[in-house]
């Protein structure tokens, strides 16, 4: 019975510890930005700048989506996991 608690205990935290991984990641993917400008020639034209998500707009959609998914994955684990252990006793 001890074995099978110190499975469980040790899928839990393994999960855990994948979406804590995975949200950090995905947190600083999305929300480090980017600036960049372009200055001008005087009298030619105007300087801008833009600021954008690290990997893209479209990279942050993509990174935002596949850490949604990896996090519902990690906690369908750790419902299973708590579930099988309660089972058993």
């Amino acid at each position: 019975m001890a074995d099978r608690t110190e499975r469980t205990v040790e899928r839990v935290v393994g999960w855990a510890t994948v979406a804590v991984v995975v949200v950090v990641t995905v947190s600083m993917l999305t929300l480090i930005p980017t600036t960049t400008c372009a200055d001008a020639v005087p009298g030619e034209a105007t300087s801008y700048c833009t600021t954008e998500p690290m990997i893209g707009v479209a990279g942050a959609w993509i990174a935002a989506f596949a850490g949604v998914v990896v996090l519902a994955v990690c906690v369908w684990q750790i419902v299973r996991a708590v579930r099988s252990d309660r089972a058993v006793r």
